[in-house]
């Protein structure tokens, strides 16, 4: 079930925002890269606001070759809300593809209550699995649907009540931002601010909120140190240029962690109002 008791009306509330998005102007941008592995990647990043609500959503696509045998498709999608500037719900859609065949999906809505925000998940690692829990959700596992709408469907879908991926008022800091509002939005305006900037990575079990350090790194460049505990010894960054309007021109990141290290990089195609 969604939830019970008093975390259920800012639940619903919640998804009510998020699957209404607010009508208004919009600006659409898309970036292209590569990564490390011969990777590919491609973002489209949606900004549009009206009645004091910016709904940012964002799709990455990476396609990646380990080896001579083994490709791995990653597909991830963020869609959140924010009232003068801070955080009121966010939906994640993450697919991990192995060869062609889903390996695991997995879809989390967090949104606001009295406490913090309250998460839920629908994921499965198997089709007849999917179909069994979550049959009125059974037509979003196909990975031709992703990028999708699905917020809509996601009540029908019983997700699971999720309170180990909360996140507590007390460790949500003004100005905390997610992962892909901050790289493709907020980062626009970062190299004015500097600072330590705190991210929530929603879905994370432990361990869900890490610090960035914004330092200049010339004009129109900003450069990110990126502390977390699952991160490596070596340390990690991202760096990205911005124009004098504030468009994001390239963003570039270098992560290590224990598995193994990647670097990568995406610029801007184009940006257009909608």
């Amino acid at each position: 079930m969604l939830a019970t008791g008093s975390a259920a009306p800012g639940l619903a509330a919640g998804l009510l925002a998020l699957s209404l998005a607010p009508a208004g102007a919009a600006e659409v941008c898309r970036y292209a890269g590569a990564t490390s592995h011969s990777g590919r990647v491609t973002v489209r990043a949606e900004a549009s606001e009206a009645r004091g609500v910016l709904t940012l959503a964002v799709t990455a696509r990476l396609d990646a070759k380990y080896l001579w045998f083994w490709t791995v498709q990653y597909l991830a999608e963020e869609i959140s809300t924010w009232r003068a500037g801070e955080l009121q719900s966010v939906a994640v859609n993450n697919r991990t593809i192995i060869n062609g065949r889903p390996s695991r999906q997995q879809w989390d809505v967090l949104t606001r209550g009295p406490d913090g925000l309250v998460a839920s998940r629908v994921q499965s690692r198997s089709l007849p699995e999917f179909r069994r829990r979550h049959p009125a959700f059974a037509g979003h596992w196909d990975p031709v649907r992703f990028g999708q709408p699905w917020l809509p469907d996601y009540p029908a879908a019983q997700p699971e009540r999720r309170p180990d991926l909360d996140l507590a008022q007390a460790t949500m800091p003004p100005r905390t931002r997610t992962p892909y509002a901050l790289a493709f939005y907020w980062s626009r305006w970062l190299a004015e601010a500097g600072g330590t900037v705190p991210v929530f990575m929603p879905g994370w079990k432990r361990d869900a909120r890490l610090d960035a350090q914004v330092a200049p790194a010339g004009p129109g460049r900003w450069r990110m140190a990126l502390r977390h505990p699952g991160l490596g010894a070596a340390p990690s960054a991202a760096e990205a240029l911005v124009s004098a309007d504030h468009q994001l021109q390239r963003l570039s990141f270098d992560v290590h962690t224990a598995a193994g290290s990647g670097q990568g990089w995406v610029d801007r195609v184009e940006c257009q109002a909608r």
